[in-house]
């Protein structure tokens, strides 16, 4: 009896040891950096301070034009790297286009995706063609949230 009850205590820790852990969950970082290309030129960027659940949203204007962004960085256990899930939405006199985009973090910058939209650089006098333009976004994980700046 004492032999059968060892030897299930033997295989049994060795279950325990042989049993794969998860990982502890990645680290987040604290913010993000929303960069904008308009054509290659990079517009005023925007600073996306993460919630502590992992939650984040911001909107600039440019221009004629207005970006909204909102996501959240999800780093569950299991998984090496935190997975992003980004909402854009770009609205000027054309109308409203929608990028959504869902990768895993990396530690530089990432490519989102672009959007096509007309550009008008003479203005939309009779005869004068629009021309093709192209946003391209990027995110970019920050070290830390900067303060907020001061109201004047």
């Amino acid at each position: 009896m004492k032999i059968l009850f060892a030897a299930g205590l033997l295989l049994a820790s060795a279950a325990a040891l042989a049993a794969p852990k998860l990982p502890a969950a990645p680290p987040r970082p604290p913010a993000l950096k929303l960069i904008v290309e308009r054509d290659s030129e990079a517009l005023k960027p925007l600073t996306l301070c993460l919630t502590p659940n992992g939650r984040f949203a911001g909107a600039m204007h440019e221009e004629e034009a207005t970006l909204s962004v909102s996501g959240s960085l999800q780093a569950d256990r299991g998984l090496t790297r935190p997975i992003l899930n980004v909402a854009l939405e770009w609205r000027d006199d054309a109308g409203l286009q929608k990028l959504d985009s869902h990768l895993a973090l990396e530690d530089g910058r990432m490519l989102l995706g672009s959007l096509w939209m007309q550009a008008h650089p003479y203005g939309r006098e009779a005869g004068v063609e629009p021309q093709r333009s192209s946003l391209t976004f990027y995110l970019e994980p920050l070290a830390a949230c900067p303060p907020p700046a001061p109201q004047p």
